[in-house]
C-alpha cells in the first residue's frame, strides 16, 4: 500500500533532481540518421538511413559512396551523431540533395567514426616496409618522451 508519504518523496525527488528529465539517448533510428556498416559486404563504410521497415530492419542508402538502396538489419549499423533533415521514404534526388545542401559528408568526417574508419583503411592498405618505418618512427617517438639519446 503506497500512503500519501510515497507520493510526497516521489514528488520530492523530481524537484530534487530535475537533471533526471534529460534524455538519456540521443542517437535514434530515424530517418536521415547517418550510420556506419559494421557487418556484411559494406562493412565500413557509410549509409543513411531512408526508412524503417520493422524495428530491426531499415532501408539504408550509401553516402558518398555506391551502396544502392536496400534493407539491412539495424543490429548491423553504428549509429552516428550526425542525421539529415528529411522525411520518411524520401526519392533518391531529394535526399541527395538534402545531403548535399545541409553538408552531412562533412559532418560526418568530422566525426569520430571516420576518423576511426580512415585509419582502420590507411593500416589496412600499408605494406611491410611501411609497417617497418612505422615501428622505427614509434621508437624514435618513445626515446625522445624519455628523455634518452
Amino acid at each position: 500500500h503506497f500512503g500519501s508519504s510515497y507520493r510526497r518523496v516521489l514528488h520530492h525527488h523530481l524537484y530534487v533532481f530535475p537533471a533526471m528529465a534529460t534524455p538519456v539517448f540521443t542517437r535514434f533510428v530515424e530517418p536521415g540518421r547517418v550510420c556506419m556498416c559494421d557487418w556484411g559486404a559494406n562493412a565500413g563504410k557509410p549509409v543513411i538511413i531512408v526508412d524503417m521497415v520493422t524495428a530491426k530492419r531499415v532501408i539504408v542508402e550509401g553516402l558518398g559512396n555506391d551502396i544502392p538502396r536496400q534493407q539491412m538489419p539495424v543490429r548491423w549499423l553504428s549509429l552516428t551523431p550526425v542525421r539529415a533533415a528529411v522525411h520518411r521514404g524520401q526519392k533518391q534526388k531529394t535526399l541527395r540533395k538534402a545531403i548535399k545542401d545541409q553538408d552531412v559528408i562533412k559532418k560526418f568526417s568530422e566525426t569520430n567514426e571516420a576518423k576511426a574508419a580512415k585509419v582502420r583503411e590507411f593500416k589496412a592498405n600499408m605494406t611491410d616496409f611501411d609497417r617497418f618505418k612505422l615501428m622505427l618512427a614509434r621508437k624514435a617517438l618513445y626515446k625522445v618522451s624519455r628523455g634518452k639519446k
